[in-house]
């Protein structure tokens, strides 16, 4: 039988198919993982324009439907969260959008910083890993880009503490399960304030003293025969029920009658009391406040400001007066766990840097300015820490109006309440983006 010839490849067309494979896939591959980067790119892009087009749209509506809600990216463009770690929207001076943009999952590495309905750049991000919180936030501020995004500064004071200022940026934290804001690093602490107010409450209530105006000492002290002061009311409310549970009165004044009244404690929509719960007691450190005193006079001067309240100026130091009774010893320290913002505080959080020199430069309108694009300006009368220091009177005590303009006032009138605390050194950042949708999550370390 005559044999057949089989047709097939040698070793040797085989070996060159394979290295011809191999080299069109080294040179195709990479081609392949540009276009699917570069796709990933222009769908970030395209993604915050149309935030940002959404942005100027809702803030035109709630204008005019005389509306104040927040403006955010999950609302205007229902976004992924899964694909996205933060995105911000902020308002320039115009009205016109900026959104930043930090991603995740599909665009893990990617960002957009400012981008607008026009022009968005996007850019190659890496994301410092969680872990304690003041490391975490320094790893923030010390890239420039990511510095810019999250809205980070170093103040001028000579502590050179580190804060979130601007109109709203990632500073939200999940604590006592609710939103907090991080104020910023202070040495070994993050300073924590809460979002929502507490409620409207009088700083301070003492019968017979200064014409029962109050006492702008914050602490336990004592008279000049050695008695035992008490503190104020509104520390006695913050430290001894929300803090440690036991009932105390709460004070109002009545504008009306221009009397002062016993009110019902803040207590949540289940008739509680609100309160920290344990597990945000115990990432709370015992820490030492300063309660220093400034005259009007220089209340202007940010600096000068900060520096009075970390000094040795005592809240009183009137002689006589209308307002000038009390014989209360102030002090310049208070060791504890809640307190109040204070004014330098508010002014730091304004992205106006002029703000960092001057608290109370106006506006136009008369207005004031450091309230525009400031995060901690809740455009109502809220109570602030620091004592204030006066000729005359010995009751008053530092808030910032409605307007964003700081003042002073008697300590037995009614304002917001935002408590403050610090966290302690070992408090580690284990999840989230700093965003209202998706807060820091914290543990003790």
């Amino acid at each position: 039988m005559k044999s057949e010839k089989v047709n097939g490849f040698t070793l040797i067309e085989l070996l060159a198919v394979i290295v011809i494979l191999a080299i069109i896939l080294v040179i195709a591959v990479p081609k392949i993982l540009n276009v699917i980067e570069e796709t990933k790119k222009d769908s970030l892009k395209n993604t915050a324009q149309l935030i940002a087009d959404s942005a100027e749209k809702e803030k035109i509506s709630n204008e005019l439907l005389e509306k104040d809600d927040d403006i955010t990216c999950k609302r205007v463009a229902k976004i992924t969260d899964e694909d996205y770690a933060s995105c911000k929207i902020t308002f320039d001076e115009e009205g016109n959008a900026k959104v930043s943009i930090i991603g995740k999952g599909k665009f893990d590495g990617l960002a957009v910083i400012d981008g607008t309905k026009m022009s968005s750049d996007v850019i190659e991000l890496e994301l410092p890993e969680y872990g304690v919180g003041k490391t975490y936030i320094e790893n923030l501020y010390n890239n420039e880009i990511l510095r810019k995004a999250y809205n980070l500064k170093i103040d001028n004071t000579s502590d050179e503490n580190m804060r979130y200022y601007g109109s709203n940026p990632n500073n939200y934290v999940r604590f006592n399960n609710e939103l907090w804001r991080i104020i910023g690093v202070f040495g070994e602490n993050i300073k924590l304030v809460r979002k929502d107010s507490l409620g409207v409450l009088s700083w301070d209530v003492s019968d017979g003293v200064n014409n029962n105006w109050g006492v702008n000492q914050w602490g336990e002290s004592t008279y000049e025969d050695g008695n035992n002061y008490v503190g104020s009311s509104l520390y006695r409310y913050l430290n001894e029920l929300y803090y440690g549970g036991n009932q105390v009165n709460c004070w109002r004044i009545n504008y009306e009658k221009n009397v002062f009244q016993t009110v019902e404690c803040p207590k949540d929509d289940d008739g509680n009391f609100l309160k920290l719960d344990d597990t945000a007691k115990s990432l709370i450190d015992n820490y030492t406040w300063n309660v220093g005193a400034i005259e009007g006079n220089t209340r202007e001067d940010t600096l000068a400001f900060y520096q009075a309240e970390r000094g040795t100026k005592i809240g009183k130091i009137c002689s006589g007066g209308k307002v000038c009774n009390d014989t209360v010893v102030r002090t310049t320290e208070w060791t504890g766990y809640v307190g109040l913002p204070y004014p330098t505080d508010y002014s730091y959080a304004s992205e106006n840097k002029t703000c960092e020199t001057n608290m109370n430069i106006r506006n136009s309108s008369n207005g004031g300015v450091c309230g525009e694009n400031n995060w901690l300006h809740r455009k109502t009368k809220t109570w602030y820490l620091s004592p204030f220091a006066d000729s005359t009177h010995a009751d008053m005590t530092w808030f910032v109006l409605n307007d964003g303009v700081v003042g002073a006032q008697s300590a037995g009138y009614s304002n917001d309440v935002i408590p403050s605390i610090y966290l302690k050194s070992n408090v580690q950042i284990i999840s989230g983006a700093g965003t209202s949708d998706n807060p820091y999550v914290l543990k003790l370390g």
